[in-house]
């Protein structure tokens, strides 16, 4: 029992500390992670650095895989860059195996005494050190969790079961390479489990090849891993995962090879590692070093074929291709007002959606693609039309850009009000009503589309002409509005249902076209 607790506890002790190291590097950089990322991965050495330093401070491949993930389905991280940044996070999760294969014992009991008189003390900075502590804390919890793994596993060596099952199992490496793979699915880490592997190694409890087929089984087990976390995922936004798997599939499949030639009488890897360090443990870890820079290495040069090949094995649905700019790219920023005529061109765009969206209203079919999916789609080309304008303001343009720059940044906030607006219109309109409501809906429905058909044309030709004739057409409809919800409320016996329903259209008539005649008036302003 004794035995037994000290491996639980000490395993305990290193999730622990895996979990807390993770966790307060990523609240350390919190929200500036992202934009971090999309800002330093301008090129493909750039895009490889900040996968580095990426990797090396979440110490997990899988959480820098999500991060990319997101950006790229914002569409704010190219997948030409992202798959650099992806490949070059694996290498970023060596220091932690690295550090693993050092006896810190003394370090970690300064490290647990620094930690504790800050926190005790409050000396943390107002809290902003929190995170570092909480970090550094990890790390200690880590260390001791393998100095007790190492302490109660060492009388394992003399038990005779033990010598008996490692006599038994002799040299064979299809275990130790299917307990790597298993492992790290269930723990979805594989510098966890290398880890792991190193400590037992160091115990005598593995040989050296044994722990290098941990260590392989560990990097496929890591690729299965994300590939099965990814399975909500759909279309491009599961891209970056199957890179992910493929990168491990094939690192795997490499330095398998590699073995098999070394174990036939050809230095290579194994050879090198002798000459980089005497012990086991740290020849596991740059072994383990190895394994990622040379994976991503040798896919470096193949960045095209295997964007062709991501595309294919998860493609672009036609929802996703609705929620992307035409007309905004990075490259645009660098020449202001070319880049405002591009903001002006997808904003009218935007506009161009909106009619729309009361098809279904009009002509009674469900819409293709739903109503739903056009607003997520969007509300994303609005949000990239609203970083593309901030990164714009950010330059520090000219008076005269930086007027037509807020102008737009309003234009586009009016568009998202008028799309919510129009959205829910078209939703309360497509409920059951009886025949008095719904024949007012349906009116209140053409003079709506008609509206927004004639915002389109004005927004796409600027003709002042098509300005003021949209002014007089959006003038205040209020009254009407209350004169209808009273005419129909005297004239005819409606359910409670239907009473709300036409307050609700008619509420929400009124406050399209009030957004409608502000778009407007913004339009002429930059027709001025």
């Amino acid at each position: 029992m004794e035995l037994f607790a000290s491996l639980f506890g000490g395993l305990g002790l290193f999730f622990l500390g895996i979990k807390g190291v993770g966790g307060g590097l990523q609240a350390m950089a919190g929200p500036r992670l992202r934009g971090a990322m999309r800002r330093a991965t301008r090129g493909p050495v750039s895009a490889a650095g900040t996968g580095l330093l990426l990797g090396a401070l979440t110490q997990s491949s899988n959480a820098v895989t999500f991060i990319a993930t997101s950006l790229y389905t914002a569409g704010l991280l190219p997948l030409a860059r992202a798959l650099p940044a992806l490949a070059w996070a694996n290498a970023g999760t060596a220091g932690l195996v690295l550090l693993a294969t050092i006896d810190l014992r003394l370090a970690v009991l300064w490290l647990f005494g620094l930690v504790g008189f800050a926190s005790y003390f409050g000396i943390d900075h107002g809290g902003r050190l929190r995170p570092l502590l909480g970090a550094l804390a990890g790390l200690g919890l880590l260390f001791l969790g393998l100095a007790t793994i190492k302490a109660g596993a060492a009388p394992l060596r003399d038990m005779a079961v033990v010598r008996e099952l490692l006599a038994f199992s002799g040299s064979a490496l299809t275990p130790p390479f299917l307990v790597g793979v298993v492992v790290t699915i269930v723990a979805q880490s594989s510098s966890t489990v290398s880890i792991l592997a190193i400590t037992l190694a160091g115990l005598g409890l593995l040989g050296f090849e044994q722990t290098v087929m941990v260590v392989y089984g560990a990097s496929l087990g890591s690729g299965l891993s994300v590939l099965l976390l990814s399975g909500n995922l759909s279309g491009s936004a599961r891209q970056l995962a199957w890179y992910q798997t493929l990168f491990k599939v094939i690192g795997t499949l490499l330095f398998l090879g590699l073995f098999v030639l070394e174990q036939r009488g050809t230095p290579l890897v194994l050879w090198l590692t002798s000459h980089l360090a005497e012990r086991l443990p740290e020849r596991i870890g740059w072994l383990f070093l190895i394994f990622q820079v040379m994976t991503a290495l040798v896919l470096a040069p193949f960045g095209r074929p295997m964007r062709a090949l991501l595309e294919r094995l998860s493609p672009a649905t036609p929802a996703e291709a609705l929620g992307r700019p035409r007309f905004l790219y990075d490259q645009a920023l660098d020449h202001p007002p070319s880049a405002l005529d591009l903001v002006e061109r997808e904003q009218a765009g935007l506009a161009a959606r909106l009619p729309g969206l009361l098809a279904p209203v009009l002509e009674g079919t469900p819409a293709v693609p739903p109503v739903a999916t056009q607003l997520a789609a969007a509300a994303s080309v609005e949000q990239a039309t609203k970083t593309f304008l901030a990164e714009l303001l950010a330059r520090d343009p000219d008076r005269a850009t930086l007027d037509r720059a807020v102008l737009l940044e309003n234009r586009n906030e009016l568009l998202a009000a008028l799309r919510e607006t129009i959205g829910e219109f078209a939703t309360a309109a497509a409920g059951p009503s009886q025949a008095p409501v719904a024949t007012r809906i349906l009116q209140l429905s053409e003079a709506l589309h008609l509206l927004l058909l004639q915002l389109e044309d004005a927004g796409s030709s600027g003709d002042a002409e098509d300005l003021v004739l949209l002014r007089e057409l959006s003038a205040d409809r209020s009254e009407m509005m209350d004169q209808m919800r009273r005419r129909v409320a005297t004239t005819e016996a409606l359910t409670p249902e239907d009473h709300s329903l036409l307050f609700r259209t008619t509420t929400l008539f009124e406050r399209a076209v009030w957004l409608i005649r502000r778009q407007t008036l913004l339009l002429g302003e930059a027709a001025v």
